[in-house]
């Protein structure tokens, strides 16, 4: 997937978090397995831009994983510095025993 800064506009940082997502096991009649991931109007709901196709239409409604890779990146840099700052609050508070 082409991803060049040359073919990108108006570029914000990710604002958005995954707490509203619904991620789901499930058994795919198509691919006759069990798999899991989302309901794709679920997910439409909160980004819409990920979805294509739309709810009880003619053709399946599509998600578009990979572009969930940039907002689970974000979630988890936060969850990473957080960690971070505990683990040092945790240091600090153990070295006054």
């Amino acid at each position: 997937t082409a991803s060049d800064y040359r073919i990108k506009d108006n570029v914000q940082p990710i604002h958005a978090t995954i707490d509203e997502l619904r991620p789901h096991s499930y058994f795919n009649r198509l691919l006759g397995k069990e798999d899991m991931g989302f309901i794709a109007h679920e997910l439409q709901e909160q980004f819409p831009f990920l979805v294509n196709g739309e709810k009880d239409g003619k053709d399946y409604q599509s998600v578009n994983y990979i572009g969930l890779i940039g907002l689970l990146v974000k979630e988890l840099q936060y969850l990473k510095k957080k960690i971070q700052k505990l683990q040092a609050r945790i240091a600090i508070l153990e070295a006054r025993k």
